[in-house]
């Protein structure tokens, strides 16, 4: 539950700076790339707690 958490966190975070840059606070090349990294690594942690590990 803890690693949901944190990608939570950082979709939100990500998600703010990319408010901030369409308000061109901060360049959109910057913010851009973290969203997309943050909600990659958050499905990612989401997928990979089901996994079949195999009998014994």
């Amino acid at each position: 539950m803890k690693p949901f958490v944190l990608g939570i966190t950082t979709i939100v975070v990500s998600y703010v700076l990319f408010l901030m840059s369409v308000l061109r606070f901060i360049p959109l090349w910057v913010a851009v790339p973290l969203l997309f990294i943050s909600i990659l690594f958050t499905v990612h942690l989401f997928n990979e707690r089901k996994r079949f590990k195999g009998f014994s």
